[in-house]
C-alpha cells in the first residue's frame, strides 16, 4: 500500500531553506538557556532578517506565533 497521500510536500523559497539553519541555530540557543518563548524581533536582530520575512519563512513551515508573546522554542528546536 503506498501512504505518499499522507505526505504533504512543502515546496521553499531557495532564500528561505538559506537562512533555516541560521533560525535553527539561535532557537538551538535558546532552549540550551532555558528560553521558552522568543519573538521573531528577537530572532531579526540575533541574525539580521527582517522580522516579518522570519514570520514568512516560518510561516511556509506551519508554524505559527503567539500574537505578543512569540514561538515556543522547544517547539521548534
Amino acid at each position: 500500500m503506498n501512504d505518499s497521500k499522507n505526505i504533504q510536500k512543502i515546496i521553499l523559497p531557495e532564500p528561505t531553506l538559506r537562512r533555516l539553519p541560521w533560525y535553527l541555530a539561535y532557537i538551538r540557543m535558546l532552549d540550551n538557556q532555558n528560553i521558552e518563548y522568543v519573538s521573531s524581533t528577537q530572532i531579526a536582530k540575533e541574525i539580521n532578517v527582517d522580522a516579518s520575512q522570519i514570520a514568512k519563512d516560518l510561516s511556509f513551515l506551519n508554524i505559527k506565533g503567539k500574537t505578543r508573546i512569540g514561538y515556543e522554542v522547544h517547539s521548534l528546536v
